[in-house]
């Protein structure tokens, strides 16, 4: 029988480092089971920032170097060196499946130990050295603070001594997505430095809360409070999961008065003089939610100027998957991108998982089903799913489903699904293969906008040309225009219906029927998003079918009217003329509509709604409106009754915001405008909530206006479709009628 090698053994330089010297020979197997000893030539990477951070790291051999780009500064500079016994990677210990903030760097040929976190901590707890483990947690914890603090703009300048005051009172806070880390008007126990996350600094504005700027990775705050010992002046609240290191009051102030000039240099935000705004504003009003934008990898995005509403990249998902389920709906947030100081260009952020760089659905998971890859894509194990649903309850944007399993045996009826970037196809997500407009791409948004590549510092207003929208931006892929093809069609179109060939009845009637196979041919296309999985590059293809489709409709009219001579003769072959004459004309007025619609529609959308939704939308306006009124002054009630009500109400009201193409914003000015006339610039407080009626009347009559038009971005479908299959069984009689003839 042949034996097994056993794996060899780690050397006691890995046992005998400071934070794992102790640990009993049951938990060094364990480790050693599941760890791994990586050999390093100089040069290569044991980790790179943005990696999960998982596992810390002994050096066995050589050296390695911990580099980063401190705050304050462009390049990269070696934070760490570690040699032969030394620790690394420590910050896996402080935030849960959080993300590794430097590189780690083979400097001298060796190798390394990697330990398990996960595995570490577990084995651990079974052997009950409970004692040890806090201490080991301890001095991890440290040890990741150090590190932070060597890439702070204020700490890093600090003296050691002072650096060492600091580490021993640090205090490590873990902050939920949405709650607070102080509330205006609590007391100042001390300062704080974030370590990772992304916070808000929010004041009160009229009741509700004005976010005044953004706080991130090695930003000090919470520290103007402390000299006067006054109350908070802003409220602290994180976006998302978050680690904040606090330094308490004496501590801080004893380090800030020795280093007054370090402290005035770095502070992020300063709340002296509010409630007048902060040096550092938000981009909120292109982003409603920036911690969206900034944990997400990869970010599904809709260019609503260029979206037809055609549901393909729905459809194709659900048909590229086995159990038939779509991994994306076609509804959710709207963003704006700036494009210059006063336009945006508007983008669908549609719900779809968008592969979290901190992933709360991987923290509430309880069998380990979610997984997450060294890319950052992130993943479900269906065969260890229970369909328990914790995860789609932790996911912030509902972009977790739990559906019935294609597998009827399994113990388990239900598993969660998710989009998993249609890993197993070469040609890519089948949602953005399927679009013929290109209006659907995956970014990173933190690389492609322009508003988050700075954030939270300010943005540049001027970002591309004034008219390239999103695609000026780099957002989404330049896409092949149409026009020069359609053009060159209708040119040779012409070219046929005035060449010789017109007078051969034969001939301009066999490359009629060739050329409405080829537009036959399109349809199959679009129909097997499986196909177009495996062409990489795929939605490039997809685009130029839609394109060759087009151009071949207008070759398609000069073969016809060629072959016909513009006549419809009373019989069968007349039948079929008009038949194509009214395929022809339906599919360029789609083609047209294709064009001029969608602009149109997302200037009236204040959130995307699915087209079936639309018939209820109106109802639930009503529902809102009339809620908003129950307690409103008399002066809100009248100018309501007087002007609000029979707008809403105005027959034609929806054709005329079609026809008139205001926005809903350009909509609201105008409305809010007459009823300041109505009040004679008289100013009361109990003018409160009318603003908000104002804003919902608008968009009642705004949800007519996108019913009428998305009826006519997709009405036209059926009466194409339906002559265009009347128009090939006439063909197909056609074409037998003339063989037997002949």
């Amino acid at each position: 029988m042949t034996q097994v090698a056993a794996p060899p053994r780690w050397p006691d330089v890995v046992w005998d480092a400071a934070v794992l010297r102790g640990i009993d020979g049951r938990a060094r197997a364990e480790i050693e089971a599941a760890g791994r000893l990586r050999e390093m030539r100089a040069g290569d990477h044991v980790y790179r920032a943005g990696e999960p951070a998982d596992a810390l790291y002994v050096v066995v051999e050589g050296s390695c170097a911990l580099v980063a780009v401190r705050r304050g500064e462009a390049d990269a500079s070696v934070i760490r060196s570690v040699s032969r016994g030394d620790v690394f990677g420590e910050e896996a210990t402080v935030v849960d499946h959080g993300l590794r903030q430097m590189d780690a760097k083979c400097v001298a040929r060796g190798s390394v130990a990697e330990v398990p976190l996960a595995v570490l901590r577990r084995a651990l707890g079974r052997s009950g050295a409970a004692e040890f483990a806090s201490r080991l947690e301890r001095a991890l914890r440290r040890a990741a603070t150090l590190d932070l603090f060597r890439t702070t703009a204020f700490t890093r300048a600090l003296p050691d001594r002072d650096l060492e005051l600091l580490l021993d009172a640090a205090q490590h806070e873990k902050i939920a997505r949405g709650d607070h880390v102080y509330r205006e008007g609590d007391e100042a126990p001390g300062a704080y430095l974030v370590a990772d996350g992304l916070l808000q600094a929010q004041s009160e504005d009229g009741g509700a809360p004005r976010v005044e700027g953004y706080l991130t990775r090695g930003d000090v705050f919470g520290d103007d409070e402390l000299e006067d010992r006054s109350r908070r002046r802003a409220s602290v609240v994180a976006s998302g999961p978050a680690w904040v290191v606090g330094l308490p009051r004496d501590v801080f102030l004893a380090v800030a008065r020795r280093n007054v000039a370090i402290l005035d240099g770095v502070r992020r935000v300063r709340t002296e003089a509010l409630p007048a705004p902060l040096g550092m504003q938000t981009t909120a009003h292109v982003f409603q939610d920036l911690y969206r934008m900034r944990v997400a990898r990869s970010l599904l995005v809709i260019d609503q100027d260029s979206c037809i509403r055609c549901g393909h990249c729905a459809w194709s998902c659900a048909s590229t998957h086995d159990d038939g389920i779509s991994r994306l709906v076609r509804r959710g947030d709207k963003v704006l991108v700036r494009r210059d100081e006063e336009k945006t260009a508007p983008l669908l952020v549609p719900n779809s998982c968008q592969h979290c760089k901190n992933p709360s659905c991987m923290i509430d998971c309880p069998t380990g089903a979610i997984g997450r890859d060294a890319r950052g894509e992130v993943f479900i194990r269906e065969e260890l799913c229970t369909g328990c649903g914790l995860c789609a309850k932790a996911c912030p944007w509902d972009n977790i489903q739990i559906a019935p399993r294609s597998d009827a045996k399994h113990a388990f009826p239900e598993v969660a699904v998710k989009c998993d970037l249609c890993s197993s196809s070469a040609g890519g997500p089948a949602c953005v293969n399927a679009c013929p407009t290109q209006a659907i791409a995956r970014i990173d948004p933190n690389q492609a906008l322009v508003e988050l590549r700075g954030a939270p510092k300010l943005a540049p207003t001027a970002i591309g040309s004034r008219d390239a929208g999103v695609r000026g931006l780099g957002v989404l892929p330049a896409r092949a225009p149409a026009w020069p093809w359609v053009l060159g069609g209708a040119l040779a179109a012409a070219g046929v219906a005035l060449s010789p060939i017109a007078r051969d009845a034969f001939w301009s009637g066999v490359i009629a029927a060739c050329l409405v196979a080829l537009l036959v041919a399109y349809a199959a296309l679009k129909r097997t998003p499986r196909i177009l999985a495996r062409v990489r590059g795929s939605g490039r293809l997809a685009r130029a079918a839609y394109v060759a489709h087009l151009s071949l409709g207008a070759l398609v009219t000069g073969a016809t009217l060629a072959h016909t001579h513009a006549r419809a003769p009373g019989n069968a072959a007349g039948a079929l003329a008009i038949a194509m004459a009214l395929a022809l004309a339906s599919g360029a007025f789609g083609a047209l509509v294709n064009v001029a619609i969608p602009r149109r529609l997302s200037r009236l959308e204040r959130k995307s709604v699915l087209p079936e939704e639309l018939a209820a939308r109106r109802r639930e306006i009503d529902e809102k409106i009339f809620a908003r009124l129950s307690g409103k002054s008399e002066v809100v009630k009248a100018i309501y009754g007087r002007l609000l009500r029979p707008y809403r109400g105005r027959r034609l009201g929806s054709l005329w915001l079609v026809v008139g193409g205001r926005s809903l914003r350009e909509e609201e000015k105008a409305l809010r405008a007459h009823a300041s006339r109505l009040l004679e610039g008289r100013k009361s407080e109990r003018l409160d909530g009318l603003d908000e009626l104002v804003k919902l009347v608008v968009e009642h009559r705004a949800a007519g206006a996108q019913r009428l038009l998305t009826f006519a971005l997709r009405g036209w479908l059926g009466v194409h479709l339906a002559s265009t299959a009347i128009a090939l069984v006439l063909l197909v009689a056609h074409v037998v009628a003339v063989m037997v003839r002949r």
